[in-house]
């Protein structure tokens, strides 16, 4: 096995055992134990190449580096798509944590990274990716009705201004004690902030009023809540993400990548 042979040349001499996860969508997980240290192996899937920029997540890592919002690094190798990290054995992605201030603690580690106030000097460009995610679809299973409205929309407040992550989904955020991370930065790429509060919100279905009533008034603090922007967003998260999901599914067939885009189908319908 390929990966095998990168990681004896790493760890050389030493005992590995090397366990496949069912962690992540684009990439296969490993959990990795060296003797007495245990990591977290992310590799990146031949097929994902085409929408994973590489460097920009290396970029992105080199800012956030010491400031305390993803784990540990032990080894990234961006050519290869390998990532090692250590592993938290504690830690809880959102959707498992019942921590009841769960909601104000991604509200903090999302203003943190905002608040750092920095750029990678790459875009997210969420227009190009949906245009680059539907050219790549050769036969789509599912029809959005009027996306040009919506993407006019968000075209009009699109506002990237800082580092971004972009894929808030349950698994890259991981708390872990009073402890909370933010992982996986694939798609990290300057963008507009609230490309993320939306990525947040949708990613993890929380649509109780209550819920994001809590959520932006912790992230916003004393701004005014910018509600009208938000909804488009979050009307153009459900289109690009359906867009990408059918695009995952017709490239490897698995049934999870039509399920997303059938919710994001129907969250789309919902949230126009």
């Amino acid at each position: 096995m390929k990966l095998e042979k990168q990681l004896q040349l790493l760890f050389p001499g030493k005992q590995l055992n090397l366990i496949k996860t069912n962690k992540g969508l684009t990439n296969d997980n490993y959990l990795l134990t060296v003797e007495q240290e245990t990591f977290m192996v992310r590799i990146r899937r031949s097929d994902s190449e085409q929408i994973i920029h590489a460097e920009d997540e290396q970029k992105a890592l080199k800012i956030i580096q010491d400031k305390g919002l993803d784990v540990s690094e032990y080894y990234f190798d961006p050519a290869a798509g390998i990532r090692i990290t250590h592993f938290v054995p504690d830690a809880l992605e959102y959707q498992e944590c019942t921590d009841d201030h769960k909601l104000e603690r991604t509200a903090d580690l999302m203003r943190r990274l905002h608040q750092l106030k920095q750029t990678i000097g790459s875009c997210f460009d969420p227009f190009a990716r949906l245009k680059q995610y539907q050219s790549y679809t050769k036969n789509p299973f599912l029809i959005l009705p009027d996306p040009k409205t919506i993407i006019s929309a968000a075209q009009d407040i699109y506002r990237p201004s800082t580092l971004c992550h972009n894929d808030w989904v349950s698994g890259n955020i991981l708390f872990s004690g009073a402890k909370t991370y933010l992982i996986d930065y694939e798609y990290a790429a300057d963008n507009d902030p609230l490309f993320d509060v939306m990525s947040f919100l949708t990613e993890n279905d929380i649509t109780d009023t209550a819920q994001r009533e809590q959520f932006y008034h912790r992230y916003f603090a004393e701004q005014t809540i910018p509600y009208e922007k938000l909804a488009v967003w979050e009307t153009f998260h459900n289109l690009l993400w359906c867009s990408w999901a059918m695009m995952m599914y017709e490239s490897r067939q698995e049934a999870i990548y039509r399920t997303i885009a059938i919710n994001k189908y129907q969250a789309y319908l919902k949230s126009r």
